[in-house]
């Protein structure tokens, strides 16, 4: 071999040899002496195997007979033995030279030193393993927890939901998985609660809602849902982490509290003036729909009588006069025409609705104390009462009884509308706040049989009714009252079970309150 390509194996980085068309080396690098401490004379022919690790030599062997018979490049990771017998992982690499005929004329082949590399790759996968076995161990405690924990990318899509989680809602792993989860949330819940994930996502901050959860069985139950995100150094949000707890005990005993507290607020003698109250107004509801009719159609027969009777008295008065009986009679007829005729004009002004009495009106003490009234009727039937009041709520200016008994109104309809229904539990929600308008509105939700849509205004009409039983004037006496408020009254029917009546009220203005004061 030539001094010239001496010099150029000899300049090869790492460890170097190059072997004639059958494989024999017959040059080795000053690379390959100094690593192994072997001359190159050692290394000529198969000599070079003494410096490759005994589990690594059948291998190499096979890999390298393989390219020397196919002419293929050869590519092979091996341990070589350097001087002080340790052993360092190299990758060999090897390329056949060839003539102009492509017959092989020698093979070139470089070792380089991964050594660093391999142990760096067995540090990771050991590690790997580790953090494999821990996130098995965590697992088993994740799902031993009696709460419901999950987990979530930074963009919200849910990667992890504990066993507990899926033995009560009967999903598994997979059907969780990114926002499957969110099938099992109450449709009154889900639009809200998705709103407030995508917040939390927004602005990386923990937080805790309420909602409820379907179980397996179809029944819901209240959870508090937590999230808290795990971030960088840098502050960015690598995960979230959630947990969700069982609160429908709490949300029970917090609504019998609240009833508690409302039956203890008031005195025997002001739920019997209430109650007095909406019974009278409810007559009165009642009447003053169908008292102007009756007085119409009564009011002309009376008139009749009255001059007939009249008529009679002066014939009955000529000169020579009837029977003494005659007289009397038809004295009796005009008294009496005359008594019915003020009966029926005393009945219209009491039953009038020209005046109204207006005062600042909380919707939500009015509401409870309806609610506390009606907290027998609601157990009777069984219907679970979701009381949702909007804290710092502004007053109205309005009738209180008259209110109260919409509110009444509202509630026993939705009751009612829940009464044939079988195979889901019954829930009635009474929800207040502001809405968009600035105006105070109150909502009455149920699960019960609803409506068709296109009936929606029908509802409101006098003597229209859904019912078996009923005259069908107590939503068109609520919506006039409501009206006569400068409010609104409508309904909503659900694309599922159930309906929505809601109505909504101006907030009270310091106008209004000057004038409430000045007794205008």
């Amino acid at each position: 071999m030539s001094n010239e390509f001496d010099r150029v194996v000899d300049a090869l980085p790492g460890v170097a040899f190059t072997a004639v068309a059958d494989g024999s080396v017959d040059y080795v690098n000053q690379g390959w002496c100094a690593y192994t401490g072997h001359s190159a004379s050692a290394a000529i022919g198969c000599g070079w195997q003494a410096a490759v690790h005994p589990d690594d030599l059948q291998t190499t062997l096979n890999a390298w007979r393989e390219a020397v018979r196919s002419g293929e490049p050869y590519r092979k990771e091996l341990r070589l033995r350097q001087a002080d017998g340790a052993y360092r992982w190299f990758v060999s690499d090897g390329k056949p030279m060839r003539d102009s005929q492509g017959r092989i004329l020698r093979w070139w082949v470089i070792s380089v030193d991964i050594n660093e590399q391999k142990r760096d790759k067995a540090l990771i996968a050991h590690a790997l393993a580790e953090v494999s076995a821990s996130e098995d161990r965590l697992s088993n405690i994740i799902n031993a927890i009696p709460g419901f924990v999950w987990s979530a990318a930074p963009d919200g899509s849910v990667g992890f939901v504990n066993q507990r989680w899926c033995d009560y809602t009967g999903m598994s792993l997979d059907e969780a998985r990114g926002d499957g989860w969110a099938r099992s949330v109450h449709p009154d819940d889900a639009e809200q609660l998705a709103q407030y994930w995508g917040a939390l996502l927004q602005s990386g901050e923990a937080g805790e809602y309420e909602a409820r959860l379907r179980r397996f069985d179809g029944d819901y139950r209240w959870f508090l849902v937590r999230a808290v995100p795990q971030r960088d150094a840098w502050g960015v949000v690598l995960r979230w982490y959630g947990e969700n707890t069982d609160i429908e005990d709490r949300k029970r005993a917090e609504m019998l509290a609240a009833s508690i507290a409302i039956e203890r607020r008031l005195s025997e003698e002001t739920l019997s003036k209430v109650r007095a109250e909406l019974a009278h107004l409810t007559r009165v509801a009642s009447l003053s729909t169908v008292t102007a009719s009756i007085a119409h159609e009564v009011n002309q027969p009376l008139a009749g009588i009255i001059t007939n009777a009249s008529t009679c008295l002066r014939m009955l008065g000529a000169d020579p006069p009837n029977v003494t009986g005659a007289l009397e009679t038809a004295r009796r007829t005009i008294r009496d025409g005359n008594r019915a005729a003020e009966v029926i004009n005393r009945l219209r002004a009491l039953f009038s609705k020209k005046c109204i009495t207006l005062e600042p009106v909380d919707l939500n003490e009015a509401a409870q104390e309806v609610i506390a009234m009606l907290l027998g009727e609601l157990q009777r039937n069984d219907v679970k009462l979701i009381p949702e009041f909007a804290d710092a709520l502004p007053t109205v200016n309005a009738d209180r009884v008259q209110l109260q008994q919409v509110i009444l109104n509202l509630i026993l309809n939705a009751t009612e509308a829940m009464n044939t229904m079988t195979g889901r539990s019954r829930y009635l929600h009474v929800t207040t706040g502001l809405d968009e308008q600035q105006s105070v509105y109150l909502a009455v939700k149920d699960n019960g049989n609803g409506f068709d849509p296109q009936d929606a205004e029908r509802l409101f009409q006098a003597f229209y009714t859904t019912k078996a039983t009923g005259m069908g004037i107590g939503l068109s006496i609520s919506r006039s009252i409501i009206e006569r408020h400068d409010g609104v009254l409508w309904a909503t029917a659900h694309d599922g079970p159930g309906a929505t009546f809601r109505f909504a009220l101006p907030r009270m203005t310091d106008q209004d309150a000057d004038l409430t004061k000045e007794g205008i």
